[in-house]
């Protein structure tokens, strides 16, 4: 057997290669990092070829394995604000209810109809709910995509697995037990939620005592590991504990946010190694024994997902975007099925055995179609900005790079260059712009624009007619004097306060253009785009931040090239 660190170097650099393959072809980097743990894993080693990482290796990085996994579910947790909700009202729950009883009705009856009894059927229905949230979370992180269906996407799917686990901890006491055991199942239920909140509060009041990044990273890992190694020892949900104790603390931290968002500095790598590590234990050789039940489960959690996200959307009075392409990126499935799968097994020898051999098996089906279905919903969503997608291709090629080491490397040391032309490519709106844009009706009622500004992430509002033209914008200050003026309130329509903006841009305009607008109207959060050969009709927006990054990035690349040269 390798040693450890010599493996873990090993695939750490294919899955870098394997990340840039990925990306230069279309697929996201989780496809690739998850293909290495595949080759890298113990299934070749089965067939008598070489294995990079054994048997031996995944149980020494077990407790790795559970905490990278604490995290993910801890941001997780903390995706749910609670202003949020307050301010979309029963939308959230809305879709997530019917989206999760159709998902659980379809497989339990598909799977009941293949030949599967009826309590193998309903645990399978209740794993069939569970959503993977790294593979989702990573593939947002690695478009940055931002947006309506983007902040739509991990509470669900926070919801998702908050609900499979306690319907799985209600259907295992009641439906194994030969007697319903009342005391264990408010445990089961009771002590993972009073750890979770004791976790988060404890959180949330350090969280205020630290000034640096780096105390907050390690406040959070430490709480994450405390929590998991509690709800274990426990023999409690350590899932459960986490989602909790992330809700809570980003809930509960004057600075909210804060704490996640330092998180990100440093949790890449580790996301990686847990996606090699995946991929190291997707079990290939369950997909021949998939069966008539298993192709039933993939096929019926196919649907339920994407048709019930739809019904729910449609019901919730979300917008056409985020019905049709919500319920593709809810696919991918790993982890928390798979424990839940493990866990039945041990308890329910008899039927749990078959049961997981159909959850490793679809988990296969999953894991290749999840993050790629997650790509394609967010950039059809217009989420994902095409400068975003450009990017993921290396700027150099091999030979270029290492002319351009050799350079630099000879500077250092004193030998000069010849200098030559460096060009560079043109950046146009149309690559940094976000197509998918939070627009508001010119008949809206004075209520609904405050509730739709309040929920908004930007300070002002593009006003459409029907047509879905634009007529003008509308700023908070604007409305401030209608705002505290009640008696005018059932007066007031989003047309009467919408003001016309000469802030425009069209997405042929060059990134310069769009600088010098950034300057002219220093104030304002992002531009307008409308099409050029109608004006009126809206394309998209382009936020400051994108416009600086793009502007920072071309720039940067300009001037290595000159640097080179």
């Amino acid at each position: 057997m390798l040693p450890l660190l010599f493996s873990l170097g090993i695939v750490y650099l294919f899955a870098l290669g394997a990340g840039r393959l990925s990306a230069a072809i279309g697929l996201p980097r989780v496809t690739g990092y998850l293909l290495v743990g595949v080759l890298a894993g113990p299934t070749p080693g089965d067939i008598g070829l070489p294995a990079l990482i054994s048997h031996d290796h995944l149980n020494q990085l077990a407790f790795l394995h559970d905490v990278i996994l604490g995290l993910i579910v801890f941001t997780i947790g903390g995706s749910f604000s609670l202003g949020t909700l307050r301010q979309m009202g029963m939308k959230r729950f809305r879709i997530s209810a019917v989206e999760i009883g159709m998902t659980g009705l379809l497989v339990g009856l598909g799977t009941a109809a293949c030949g599967i009894s009826p309590l193998a059927a309903g645990f399978l229905a209740i794993m069939a709910v569970t959503t993977a949230p790294a593979a989702t979370q990573m593939v947002m992180r690695e478009y940055q995509s931002e947006g309506p269906l983007s902040d739509t996407i991990l509470p669900l799917i926070g919801i998702n697995n908050l609900v499979a686990i306690i319907a799985f901890i209600l259907l295992k006491e009641n439906g194994l037990a030969p007697v319903p055991n009342f005391s264990s199942l408010a445990a089961q239920l009771s002590e993972p939620l009073v750890l979770g909140v004791f976790m988060g509060m404890a959180v949330a009041i350090m969280d205020q005592r630290f000034t640096r990044p780096v105390e907050r990273q390690m406040l959070v890992l430490a709480a994450v590991a405390v929590t998991a190694g509690m709800a274990d020892y426990l023999d409690n949900s350590a899932i459960f504990a986490t989602l909790v104790a992330g809700m809570v603390a980003v809930n509960a931290s004057p600075y909210e946010k804060r704490m996640l968002k330092d998180l990100t500095a440093i949790d890449y790598p580790l996301y990686v190694l847990f996606f090699i590590m995946a991929g190291a234990t997707l079990h290939l050789d369950a997909l021949g024994h998939m069966g008539l039940v298993g192709l039933g489960y993939v096929a019926m959690r196919l649907g339920g997902k994407y048709f019930g996200c739809r019904l729910g959307a449609r019901m919730a009075g979300v917008s056409p975007i985020i019905r049709t392409w919500l319920g593709p990126a809810m696919l991918a499935q790993a982890g928390l099925a798979i424990g839940l799968a493990e866990e039945l097994s041990r308890m329910w020898p008899d039927q749990g055995a078959s049961v997981q051999t159909i959850i490793l098996s679809s988990v296969v089906v999953f894991e290749v179609l999840g993050p790629l279905l997650t790509r394609v919903a967010l950039v059809n969503a217009g989420e994902v900005t095409v400068f975003n997608l450009l990017a993921q291709r290396s700027p150099v090629g091999f030979g270029e790079g290492l002319h351009q080491v050799l350079g630099h490397f000879g500077r250092a040391v004193g030998i000069s260059h010849t200098d030559g032309p460096v060009h560079s490519g043109e950046i146009r709106v149309r690559h940094i712009m976000r197509r998918n844009v939070e627009v508001i009706s010119n008949r809206a009622s004075f209520r609904e624009v405050l509730k739709t500004l309040g929920h908004s992430r930007y300070d002002r509002l593009p006003v459409v007619n029907d047509w879905q033209e634009l007529v003008g914008v509308i700023k908070y200050a604007d409305i401030a004097n209608t705002l505290f003026d009640p008696c005018l309130h059932h007066l007031v329509v989003a047309d009467d306060i919408a003001t016309d903006t000469h802030l425009k841009l069209n997405p042929e305009d060059t990134l310069e253009t769009a600088m010098q607008a950034l300057k002219d109207y220093p104030n304002d959060v992002y531009l307008l785009v409308v099409e050029k050969e109608n004006p009126r009709q809206l394309a998209g927006v382009v936020r400051h931040n994108d416009l600086l990054s793009s502007h920072f990035r071309s720039h940067s690349a300009e001037r290595e090239g000159r640097a080179v040269c």
